[in-house]
């Protein structure tokens, strides 16, 4: 009796660009993962799982898997990091990863020393899937190829096992391992030992043909840094990268998936070299081009297709032309955030400052019929605590709202469905100069609306001295990504 479905898919089928950590006792990632779409979702039993919790863990993990609606076959490839092969828990870890109703069709193997390791790990695995029906052998192995210092000696060994379709690396055990204080130097570069380990596990797999997969970027709040490391591992050869952050998806995913124009000139170069067949070197954008030119550009449009991106055919006069106004997507200009964008936590700082006049304030008042003399009247506000005139709280909130639209709901939202709160710590005087910021408080996808969520946002205005002005929670009713994008 076979299980109702197993994840696995041909070893040069998948793409692995973002292979994102969910911990195995946090449902609450698992759930925001599966609406962020990372290519693989790996359900961690290692290093987010104490030891005492291992078991609470594994039977976490296989709750998750008999919940077949979960795991489309259209949907994430299903991982399990499963504990070292040196440790009492790896053999349950593997039972729990196949013994669902759902069938991980990859398992991470931490600590991975020679690839003996993975063949011995190897024969267990061929015993669980033959007694659970599933297709011998296609389970998938992904090492983390450099956590301890003799898998550096071994790397070939662990790259060439049978079973492996990607191999990774880390430096945090590493580092560890053998007594260094520090990964990276000031400027964020690893340091040369480091390194040396992130190169050998990218030329070992490249060398056996499997996928090499960049580490983790640990600094949550510098995106200016992931975006320039997942564009540094592509261009050395990287093929995806794992991802501990929610926030890190969807910039991962960007990195390494071809841009229009980067399908559009491998295209062209492609036509170029088949009307120049026999050439050898011909000249292309005014560079001198060749056969491991024509290899790369091979290599992006398999990139593309493997990520389900449309590979327009290059024009031989080399000018691209727009594609009929019928088949471009209907999705007009924006500038705000999808719903698998906003994740809990994210803070973003508003571009947009207003320094509020007089007018503001007198036109807001009045047309909004408020007869407060505290906003209008010169004399009678000069006897107040504040000694002049307030700007209407109305009007504050209002202008902290619309600061925060561009870079959050501009184009992306449906609705605004109400504050849960306002509040106005500080007063705000003529002359005084709004900056902004929004956090996204909560995000869920509507019970009622499948292709839409729910984001509760809470926006937060600052005078010029840094003093917050204006508190205030909105939820909004958010569009998902479609699905043409």
């Amino acid at each position: 009796v076979g299980f109702a479905m197993h994840a696995s898919l041909a070893r040069a089928a998948r793409v692995r660009r973002s292979l994102h950590f969910v911990p195995a006792i946090n449902r609450k990632f698992l759930d925001k993962a599966l609406v962020l779409k990372p290519d693989t979702i790996i359900l961690d039993l290692e290093d987010s799982v104490p030891s005492d919790q291992k078991p609470v863990g594994r039977a976490q993990v296989t709750e998750w898997l008999n919940e077949d609606s979960m795991w489309p076959t259209s949907g994430p490839e299903v991982c399990v990091r499963i504990n070292p092969l040196d440790t009492a828990h790896w053999e349950a870890d593997v039972q729990a990863a196949l013994g669902s109703k759902v069938a991980a069709s990859a398992l991470m193997v931490p600590k991975v020393v020679h690839g003996d390791d993975l063949r011995r790990l190897g024969d267990h695995v061929s015993s669980v899937e033959r007694a659970g029906g599933i297709p011998e052998g296609s389970t998938v192995f992904i090492p983390i190829a450099s956590e301890v210092p003799d898998a550096i000696f071994n790397i070939r060994s662990i790259a060439a096992a049978p079973r492996v379709a990607a191999m990774t690396w880390g430096c945090e055990d590493l580092s560890a391992a053998i007594g260094a204080t520090a990964t990276r130097d000031a400027a964020g570069r690893y340091l040369s030992v480091f390194e040396h380990a992130r190169v050998q596990v990218l030329l070992a797999a490249k060398a056996a043909g499997v996928q090499a997969i960049d580490g983790v970027f640990t600094d949550l709040q510098n995106s200016k840094g992931l975006k320039s490391e997942c564009a540094e591992g592509l261009q050395a050869g990287f093929d995806g990268k794992l991802s501990i952050h929610p926030n890190q998806i969807a910039e991962i995913n960007a990195a390494f998936t071809p841009s229009h124009q980067e399908i559009a000139d491998a295209n062209e170069l492609l036509a170029l070299f088949a009307e120049n067949s026999g050439a050898g070197a011909f000249r292309f954008k005014g560079q001198m081009v060749d056969e491991p030119h024509v290899k790369r550009a091979r290599a992006v449009l398999a990139r593309a297709d493997a990520a389900g991106v449309s590979l327009s055919p290059a024009l031989p006069s080399g000018n691209i032309q727009p594609a009929p106004q019928s088949s471009r997507p209907s999705v007009r200009p924006h500038h705000g955030k999808w719903f698998e964008e906003l994740s809990e936590g994210l803070i973003i700082q508003h571009a947009l400052t207003r320094t509020v006049t007089e007018t503001d304030n007198i036109l807001f008042t009045t047309m909004s019929l408020n007869p407060a003399a505290l906003h209008l009247d010169y004399n009678q506000a000069q006897a107040t605590e504040f000694g002049r005139p307030l700007v209407n709280s109305m009007f504050t909130v209002a202008l902290l709202v619309g600061m925060s639209v561009l870079e959050t709901t501009h184009g992306t939202t449906i609705a605004n469905l109400g504050f849960d709160e306002v509040k106005f710590p500080r007063p705000l005087f003529y002359g005084d100069t709004i900056t902004a910021e929004t956090e996204v408080i909560t995000a869920r996808i509507s019970k009622s609306r499948p292709t839409q969520g729910i984001v509760c946002f809470e926006h937060r205005a600052f005078n010029q001295d840094g003093e917050l002005v204006c508190r205030a929670r909105r939820n909004a009713l958010m569009k998902c990504r479609p699905s043409a994008l």
